[in-house]
């Protein structure tokens, strides 16, 4: 589970992995930003994970709108290690998608 983990955090920054991100980020997969001003737009959060070392921390979600890391909503998402989405996603996500960042 750990090397496909790992695997899934490479996958995930190229091309294809990456438009696939896309449509689950379209689809609020992660969820919504729990901050007022960005949960009333419906603003939808990014997998991030805080560490890129294996068993430091579970993923989290970062808003592209406030640019804060909050505690996902989905629980299942909190069981995933923070490795196996990496540090970077969400930052070249949006590099990628410009016309995503709010």
């Amino acid at each position: 589970q750990m090397l496909y983990g790992l695997i899934h955090a490479r996958f995930i920054l190229t091309p294809r992995g990456l438009a696939a991100m896309m449509e689950k980020y379209r689809v609020l997969t992660y969820g919504t930003c729990p901050m007022a001003a960005c949960d009333a737009v419906g603003q939808g959060v990014l997998p991030i994970g805080l560490s890129d070392l294996l068993r430091q921390r579970s993923a989290k979600v970062f808003c592209p709108r406030c640019q804060e890391v909050f505690f996902p909503k989905p629980s299942r998402l909190e069981a995933l290690d923070g490795a196996y989405f990496g540090t970077s996603f969400p930052h070249l996500f949006l590099l990628t998608y410009p016309h995503l960042k709010p």
